[in-house]
């Protein structure tokens, strides 16, 4: 069989939050499937705060420095119960923040870790839009849970678009391992890019099998649900697709804005490339 390049490289950035040890648990057990390194960054928050008032132009300054000392020492505990038994794993803290140092670390990543979002907006979607847009490779969203096994029965989300052609080659060291895979499409079988997705993936002897999907009338995030519940259905726990931003012209299955559904709302990994 031939063999795709490995990842050997993952990142996650964590912030001391409740959140840390569930992620860290499933960015563990992919690193432990893909035999790779681990590179958990703690993104410190500041022991000054700065506010600014509407009645005054002089900055107010708050000491955060209780917070901050009390974040750090989850974020450690975090890292310490989950990674301390592997040898992959390694430790470090920046003042930078989330997206900053995730768009300064994750060109040489071959893999960046986030934790499924919980909101639109924010620290954690700045976050996940650096990994997307800036890390210059895949991004790989953990699940609220970790999952009993990861990718041993991938779905792609396939439309013949740049972006999910690039998933799938990110994606190609996991579905090597899982041996198969399985295309959702609304495309005919028969079709160009379905053939050439076939193609490509013959060249790793990875049988494929194709099952249609339509979402029909459906709204943009009604269709990203659909997309969801049609993976489910196929007991998926690894979701590969297409990442698109906000303002892409093209769209998975005519989704336009679903990605950000997708990273908010799935119930297992989710595999993204830009």
């Amino acid at each position: 069989r031939e063999k795709a390049p490995k990842m050997k490289r993952l990142l996650i950035t964590i912030d001391g939050s409740a959140n840390d040890a569930t992620s860290l648990k499933s960015a563990l057990a992919l690193a432990r499937r893909l035999s790779a390194q681990l590179s958990v960054v703690y993104t410190a928050l500041p022991a000054e705060a700065f506010y600014g008032y509407a009645e005054t132009t002089a900055p107010v300054v708050f000491d955060n420095s209780e917070e901050a000392a009390a974040a750090a020492e989850r974020a450690r505990a975090a890292y310490d119960s989950v990674c301390a038994d592997w040898p992959g794993a390694a430790w470090s803290t920046t003042d930078e923040l989330s997206g900053d140092a995730i768009a300064r670390l994750g060109p040489l990543a071959d893999l960046v870790v986030m934790e499924r979002l919980s909101q639109e907006e924010g620290p954690s979607a700045a976050g996940f839009n650096a990994a997307l847009f800036d890390g210059a490779g895949p991004v790989y969203i953990t699940p609220p849970e970790p999952l009993p096994t990861i990718a041993t029965n991938p779905v792609i989300a396939w439309n013949g678009s740049r972006e999910a052609s690039l998933a799938v080659k990110s994606a190609m060291p996991l579905l090597q391992l899982a041996g198969r895979a399985t295309v959702l499409t609304s495309e005919d079988e028969s079709s160009g890019s379905v053939r050439a997705l076939k193609q490509y993936l013959d060249a790793y002897n990875l049988p494929m099998t194709v099952q249609g999907f339509s979402a029909g009338q459906l709204t943009a995030r009604g269709r990203a649900r659909a997309l969801l519940k049609a993976a489910e259905g196929l007991s998926a726990d690894l979701l590969v697709m297409g990442g698109y931003g906000e303002n892409a012209m093209s769209a998975l299955f005519g989704l336009g804005r679903a990605t950000r559904k997708i990273v908010t709302a799935a119930r297992m990994p989710v595999l993204l490339h830009h």
